[in-house]
């Protein structure tokens, strides 16, 4: 077999969010007992004019991937703070053998989950299976009332992949524009036979879920942390633009997560400390430098997985926590990038280009 390219429609559908859950969490598992440096934060080239190139890379000995994965777009912050992606370039992914160190295969385009095929937002896949690798380690077990803060393609996938891998009793969404938020709860409810109510504030959800996801794109916090329940979990997804910044693009960094939800966390964990530290977010590294929060009270995703004593007794005492994924997502990549190249194998997708995977040996 020959080099394998994948074209978007080839991959769509391939995997689901759950087999996309466990792949990534093979990743993170890979990390947490390496003592090798398995994956590099992901970097970030901005122009003054607004272009963002992203590349990720990682290694996953466990399923005998290694990837790197690019995307270019260009990105508009509008007068309310809010990013707005005005173009967006077809992400490219490389897979190679950690075995041969052959070449497998050229993935082109946003993996698509199996029955979410329409649903699109930029690496939505992979940050969802990413963030409930997190979110199903840190929250408890018993959690089951779910809360959603957005309404777009991020919501939809986080809310979907959390549904594939944990049991939820309802779930209530809230986004500033009605018909948005409705039209979530109608479509959500009906693909995951669960209760799905759109409320009109984010009080609301906020008071009620056991697990919340924050999904939005505000660059400024959209909840207010003293109303969170004891013993609830928080997920969010938004990061940091600090190039944008250097480029002259924005003047503020985002931050999505207020500072009260970080000072009642018991436990904060973030999927990669590496990237914290090069991205220098508002969440955590900014509020560590306002004291709001203390480093000795973060974690590593990779200490959580080797420390699992820890999240239990947190449960036992219903602390509050936190779990922030930077979109470090080159930890897990390469794990999905191996089940895809086997699905499309198995499945006869894509095309095969006859070409040797490993140059000569000299």
């Amino acid at each position: 077999m020959g080099i394998l390219i994948l074209r978007p429609d080839d991959h769509k559908g391939l995997l689901s969010f759950g087999e996309g859950v466990k792949l990534v969490q093979s990743g993170f598992e890979d990390i947490a007992r390496s003592p090798a440096k398995l994956s590099n934060p992901r970097t970030r080239t901005n122009t003054p004019e607004g272009f963002r190139m992203s590349v990720h890379q990682g290694v996953n000995p466990s399923q005998r991937g290694a990837c790197t994965a690019g995307r270019g777009d260009r990105v508009q912050v509008l007068p309310d703070g809010k990013q707005k992606y005005i173009g967006r370039g077809r992400p490219v992914f490389s897979l190679f053998d950690t075995d041969t160190a052959d070449l497998l295969m050229v993935m082109i385009g946003e993996p698509r989950a199996r029955g979410y095929e329409g649903v699109f937002c930029l690496a939505g896949y992979q940050t969802a299976c990413t963030a409930m690798v997190g979110t199903n380690l840190m929250a408890r077990p018993d959690a089951r009332a779910v809360g959603v803060l957005g309404a777009g393609g991020q919501a939809m996938m986080h809310l979907a992949a959390l549904a594939e891998t944990r049991s939820m009793s309802e779930v209530l969404v809230y986004s500033p524009t009605p018909a948005k938020r409705e039209a979530f709860a109608r479509d959500m409810q009906s693909r995951l036979n669960v209760s799905v109510r759109a409320v009109p504030r984010t009080e609301t959800v906020v008071e009620f879920a056991e697990i919340l996801l924050v999904c939005t794109n505000s660059s400024t916090p959209v909840l207010d942390g003293g109303r969170l329940r004891p013993g609830t979990h928080v997920t969010s997804i938004v990061h940091s633009n600090k190039e944008m910044m250097q480029a002259g693009v924005i003047q503020k960094m985002r931050q999505e997560i207020d500072d009260e939800t970080l000072r009642r966390a018991e436990l904060v964990v973030t999927a990669s400390w590496v990237q914290e530290e090069l991205d220098e977010p508002e969440v955590l590294i900014g509020a560590m430098r306002r004291r709001v929060i203390e480093r000795e009270k973060i974690r590593d995703i990779s200490e959580l997985i080797n420390d699992t004593a820890l999240i239990r007794g947190i449960h036992a005492r219903r602390g509050i926590t936190f779990f922030k994924n930077p979109g470090a997502w080159g930890i897990g990549i390469a794990a999905l990038l191996r089940g895809f190249y086997e699905r499309a194998r198995e499945a006869g997708k894509g095309i095969d280009l006859g070409i040797e995977g490993q140059e000569t040996i000299y």
